[in-house]
């Protein structure tokens, strides 16, 4: 079980998380951020759910997505090296810009290979601190229950 403030710090601290995440990776490239930045502070931001909701229920809401969410970010990074190609050589960057809202918006294969390396580091991350956390939750079970006890 776990404590009550830890699932309160959870709920207030993870979209204030992910928000300033999703600011680094959209100005990585003309200010300091990018997408392994980003793919850190998602993944904190659900390391702490599964500090606070524990490795099994993180494992049945997150475990089916983290490898493909690794095959996409690999694809996405190829996929932004391979465009370069179509601009006059391998990686190099090609740019969309649009205006929304009377902001200039930009959107190029930089960003893409960046969106790609964020989803790695948030797969292997997050695959990695489950696997640490359920370790851990074995030895704390076992450490609790009487000697001579089985379950």
């Amino acid at each position: 079980m776990t404590e009550i403030y830890l699932r309160l710090v959870d709920l207030v601290l993870t979209p204030i998380i992910v928000i300033i995440a999703i600011i680094l990776f959209y100005n990585g490239h003309d200010l300091p951020g990018g997408g392994f930045i980003a793919g850190l502070l998602i993944a904190a931001a659900i390391e702490l759910h599964i500090l606070s909701a524990g490795a099994t229920e993180a494992r049945r809401r997150y475990g089916r997505l983290l490898m493909p969410l690794v095959g996409v970010g690999l694809g996405a990074a190829v996929s932004a090296a391979l465009l370069g190609m179509y601009g006059g050589g391998f990686f190099k960057g090609l740019w969309v810009e649009f205006y929304l809202n009377g902001e200039k918006v930009k959107f190029g294969t930089p960003q893409l290979f960046d969106l790609g390396v964020m989803l790695v580091v948030v797969g292997m991350s997050i695959t990695y601190l489950l696997r640490l956390s359920e370790t851990g939750e074995i030895d704390y079970r076992e450490e609790e229950e009487p000697e001579g006890m089985e379950s």
